[in-house]
């Protein structure tokens, strides 16, 4: 019996190590399973957005339109129905806020910048509640310098203090010793500009070691063999011969270095090197290949004589940065490298003005036709600005197309994104491979997807609308309340009630859906106790910020006599348009409520009105019984059709909001209620089991006049942001264009809904106005299946 039992033992031993060995044989195919099962757990979205411009001064508007996609294949994303928009300083204190609605992948907003608006440069940055279950450094963020032209201190000093920063970026990740290394490295100003006229020195206390200069934005790359023992410094030189900066280089240590070349034939060569008696020689490597999330190249090679080499055919790869791993023996990830790899579609806009030149007031229109890379007609969603080009607004950057392509996909600051794909060359795609030597990309790390740890994702996305979080407290013992129920409702001309139940820590949250402009949310708790609690609702905008830095606003002495004009005419329109610059356009949104269709609905001014509320209804709502016990009312839903009674009273509410002692609703006016919708049914609505639903709606849907419970939480709340109507004066007759009225728009066009037909083509119109000089117009879109792209277009006006 003893020897059965260890010949089993034996057997289990023997079977166990065996898969552990084969699972470490075919290590390629475990790491491209964890991988691909990691990332279908982990879908990510980007976020651009369009501006109007990125010049303004206070008082004026800034317009934008959100597109959101998924992370891969740049597709118009329709998981997240709200972005998160904000206008932040240099400190990252949050001036402006907004929620914008998206619909299958798009939306707009607008900021109006207040009076007292300190001039400076400022981040404007969007997300999605979703995307705020990863870092920051991935949420969409752009400058735009504003004026206060009416400040005393209108403009900040500026520190004319020089200071730079040298960062070197091993290729790979590993300085090796007694190896040659490929060294890439930025040199930088305090705003984390590149500085270019420079060189710089390697030395080895008093020799010179390399020679280095930067090719573009302040980055480079130099070839550096670091012996053993020995410690280095790097100093930078400028045009005059003076040092301005100095760093030590990180010392050297054993480990693997890596080279990437592109050779003629297309291919794509990863040689990996150790330095002499590194144990990891004569052992095997792992290349893991993927571009954002799909998994291009698995491979193993043999480190032989120092060298290990990969082959990977750039067919192989999809367009834009693939991330390159390299393995070792021990599974363990040691190097890292980006690839870029030029995309071979692209959205092209075709625009044509009637005329290059326009008088003031006159109509010019606009032929626009998109098609794709092949010149195949392909509709697409864009947005379009015309703005006056004057020495204030400054040539943008980036674009959606290179946004999605590269900014996206990497952290930190790009200077000038643009350059590397208005400009393609082989210098300029030598230049962009140093960018992707000097950033890091990784929205996961290798150990949990080697652990098989399941994402956790504290934000859920937001498929309807916003989910409001928040959290019940008992008053008295500071303690969570536990599976409590909670009632939140936003009052208004149509219903908007939901419940939630809290867990273990008090957590609640409410799935809300069409929730639209400023208002009020109440919240209280089930009355199953006596209990008194507090509420709190968090926050749904971010409280996390990248570390990129916001340059010192540096604007010339000699634009001061354009920024009074510019400040005068501004100030001009809106006292002229102010009106027009406050129109809103009404959502188009669901106004039904939760419960669908009622089982009665009464329009109480089809009835002769009473003066009690149980008059009205004793005598016109059948589906409502009306008794007292104990000089309290008790109202209970009676299902007509199946003559069945309910013994619990049913839900009642007031514009939305629950009223949870009878009395209440019984001593309200009558005459100022609209409407009374019944459900006779027993409904089921989140943790509620209900015994009917009695809504009473009033003429205004702000519970006039009505004394709500003591204990309920009232916040000020935000839904989503209604659309602002950009104004634009028309000019079609001689009478409208001989108006006496003033017209110094500098923004003279603004549309974020652009659409092109199944043919790729639309029309538009826009007006000049009084202010003549050369004007910009800038259109940006996407195609549904992720083809984007950008044009311009200029014109003159005069008097």
């Amino acid at each position: 019996m003893q020897g059965k039992r260890n010949f089993r033992y034996l057997l289990f031993c023997f079977c166990f190590f065996f898969q552990r060995a084969l699972a470490q044989g075919d290590f390629t195919g475990v790491i491209s399973q964890q991988f691909n099962q990691y990332s279908q757990q982990a879908f990510t979205e980007k976020i651009y957005l369009h501006t109007d411009r990125n010049f303004y001064l206070s008082g004026e508007i800034i317009w934008f339109k959100t597109y959101i996609t998924d992370a891969v294949k740049h597709h118009l994303s329709n998981l997240s129905k709200i972005a998160y928009t904000e206008l932040i300083d240099k400190n990252n204190n949050v001036l402006l806020q907004a929620k914008t609605g998206i619909t299958e992948g798009t939306g707009n907003g607008s900021f109006y910048l207040p009076a007292n608006i300190p001039s400076g440069n400022y981040k404007i940055r969007c997300y999605t509640n979703w995307m705020k279950n990863f870092d920051p450094a991935f949420f969409f963020e752009s400058t735009v310098t504003i004026v206060n032209t009416a400040s005393s201190a209108m403009l900040p000093v500026i520190d004319t203090i020089p200071f730079y920063d040298i960062t070197f970026f091993p290729e790979g990740g590993n300085l090796v010793q007694e190896t040659e290394n490929n060294i890439g490295f930025t040199i930088t100003d305090k705003n984390g500009a590149g500085l270019n006229k420079c060189t710089g020195i390697v030395t080895d206390g008093n020799d010179s070691i390399v020679l280095f200069s930067p090719q573009h934005a302040g980055i480079g790359t130099f070839l550096f063999t670091p012996l053993k023992g020995h410690s280095y410094v790097a100093h930078i030189i400028d045009t005059l011969g003076k040092e301005i900066a100095r760093k030590a280089i990180p010392p050297a240590a054993e480990g693997l270095a890596l080279r990437l070349t592109k050779t003629s034939s297309g291919q794509i060569a990863i040689a990996v090197k150790c330095m002499p008696g590194d144990p990891e020689n004569g052992k095997a490597l792992y290349l893991f290949a993927h571009t954002r999330g799909v998994i291009k190249s698995v491979q193993k090679a043999l480190m032989r004589s120092g060298v290990a080499q990969f082959i990977v055919d750039e067919s192989q790869l999809n367009d834009g940065i693939t991330h390159f791993t390299i393995f070792n023996n021990e599974r363990r990830p040691v190097c890292e490298r980006l690839y870029f790899k030029r995309p071979a579609q692209k959205l092209n806009i075709g625009l044509s003005l009637d005329a290059k030149q326009y008088s003031a007031r006159r109509k010019a229109a606009l032929t626009i036709i998109s098609a794709d890379a092949d010149n195949k007609s392909v509709p697409a969603n864009m947005s379009l600005s015309v703005y006056r080009a004057d020495d204030l607004q400054k040539e943008k950057t980036t674009d959606i197309y290179s946004y999605l392509w590269l900014n996206a996909d990497l952290t930190g600051n790009i200077e000038n994104p643009l350059y590397y794909f208005n400009n393609i060359n082989d210098v300029t795609t030598r230049q962009l491979d140093n960018l992707m030597l000097t950033h890091g990309w990784r929205r996961f790390k290798w150990d949990n997807i080697q652990q098989n740890k399941k994402p956790l994702f504290e934000f859920l996305p937001e498929f309807e609308g916003q989910i409001i979080t928040g959290k019940i407290i008992d008053s008295a013992t500071k303690r969570p309340f536990r599976d409590a129920i909670v009632f939140g409702s936003v009052p208004g001309l149509y219903t908007q009630f939901y419940a939630s139940q809290s867990d273990k820590n008090g957590n609640i949250q409410f799935y809300t859906k069409n929730v639209v402009g400023p208002g009020e949310l109440v919240l209280q708790a089930q009355e199953t106790d006596k209990h008194f609690y507090n509420i709190e609702v968090n926050t749904p905008f971010s409280g996390k910020f990248t570390t990129n830095t916001l340059a010192d606003l540096n604007i010339s002495p000699g634009l001061k006599s354009a920024l009074e004009t510019s400040s005068i005419n501004a100030q001009l329109q809106r006292k002229y348009a102010a009106d027009m610059l406050r129109k809103y356009n009404l959502p188009d949104i669901d106004t039904s409520t939760f419960y669908g269709k009622p089982d009665e609905r009464y329009m109480l001014d089809d009835y002769t009105r009473f003066t009690t509320m149980e008059e009205v209804l004793r005598e016109y709502i059948p589906g409502v019984i009306v008794s007292r016990a104990n000089r309290k009312f008790k109202l209970a839903a009676f299902d007509i059709q199946n003559k069945r009674l309910f013994k619990d009273s049913p839900l009642l509410l007031l514009d939305g909001v629950p009223v949870q002692d009878a009395d209440r609703i019984m001593s309200y006016d009558p005459l100022k209620v609209r409407k009374i919708e019944v459900v006779t049914r027993r409904y089921y609505y989140g943790p509620l089991v209900l015994d009917g639903i009695v809504n009473f709606i009033t003429y205004k849907g702000n519970l006039e006049e009505f004394e709500m419970d003591p204990r309920s939480v009232i916040v000020d709340f935000d839904g989503i942001q209604l659309q602002r109507e950009f104004y634009m004066p028309a000019y079609d007759t001689e009478e409208q264009r001989k108006s006496r009225l003033a017209d110094f728009r500098n923004l003279l066009y603004w549309n974020p809904d652009v659409t092109t037909n199944k043919n790729g083509e639309t029309q538009l119109q826009f007006y000049t106005s009084d202010m003549k000089g050369k004007y910009i117009g800038v259109i940006e879109g996407i195609t549904t299946d992720g083809k984007a792209g950008r044009n311009t277009f200029s014109f003159e006006v005069t008097q």
